[in-house]
């Protein structure tokens, strides 16, 4: 009798401690996800090597991420430091991969790992890429590194629905913010009004103007109305004059491209989308 009521405690206790484990291990998976869930704010200041897929060889698949490429590059508004990376010499040498998705404010954004090695130098970085619109602001480049005998890189922080991006380079540049909104990556402002000039001046037509220049007004923080913009163009290979109506961050309506002064081309937009060119 003395030794069925000990077996019997000993079951019981048994029980008592595997329930305990249960409900830890149980407590334990809900803090991950909580913590998965609310992170919110985080750094792409590195890149996963573990997470670079198959690389692209599909023709028109890498023209298509070239051309995009290329349209990231210049919302820097200055002249890019790699801007010579579509140059004959080096367009080849650009390889394509597939890389993880990122989640920001809880949009998937799908990216690439993009890399050139150079005989003396190597450059890699990260491309965001929202498949789904076909917008000038569907893209976003978080990440650049580049390794020779002078660095330079560019990082990026993600606080919510914000980007926060600064360069370290042997030029001064301008840090950029921009706002994920309907999943398009969108110029973000502190001030109602902007009137920025910086960089050297430069003979345009027969005035002397600042290399780069913003000027317009802001709604909610985004480019709302008529706006005046001088900034790098791969497609003038210099920095030009652009002006036209900004509607809630996106380009809409004929935008105006002056290299030398008078305008040059037209380019038709319908709510960030493009739409045609023409020349006057």
């Amino acid at each position: 009798m003395r030794y069925f009521i000990y077996l019997l405690f000993l079951i019981q206790f048994q029980n008592c401690k595997s329930e305990t484990n249960i409900e830890s291990k149980d407590s334990s998976n809900n803090d991950v996800k909580v913590e998965k869930l609310t992170q919110e704010n985080y750094s792409i200041n590195s890149i996963d090597k573990s997470a670079i897929g198959e690389k692209i060889k599909e023709l028109n698949k890498i023209k298509e991420l070239k051309s995009i490429l290329k349209n990231s590059l210049e919302r820097q508004i200055e002249r890019p430091y790699m801007f010579d990376i579509f140059v004959s010499s080096n367009d080849t040498l650009l390889q394509f991969y597939d890389y993880k998705f990122f989640e920001i404010n809880a949009t998937k954004i799908k990216s690439y790992f993009i890399k050139i090695d150079y005989e003396d130098a190597d450059f890699q970085c990260v491309l965001l890429v929202n498949e789904n619109l076909n917008v000038e602001y569907n893209s976003m480049i978080v990440y650049e590194e580049l390794n020779s005998e002078v660095k330079y890189s560019r990082i990026t922080e993600i606080k919510a629905d914000k980007l926060y991006i600064s360069f370290k380079s042997p030029n001064t540049v301008e840090n950029l913010f921009f706002q994920l909104k309907d999943g398009m990556f969108l110029d973000c402002f502190d001030n109602q009004a902007v009137d920025e000039k910086w960089g050297e001046k430069e003979i345009f037509g027969q005035k002397e103007i600042f290399k780069y220049l913003l000027k317009g007004k802001t709604n909610n923080h985004l480019k709302n109305g008529y706006w005046v913009e001088k900034r790098y163009s791969f497609e003038y290979g210099k920095s030009i004059i652009q002006d036209g109506y900004y509607i809630n961050g996106l380009r809409n309506g004929d935008w105006n491209f002056s290299p030398e002064g008078p305008v040059d081309m037209i380019k038709k937009f319908d709510k960030g989308r493009f739409i045609s060119q023409s020349y006057p």
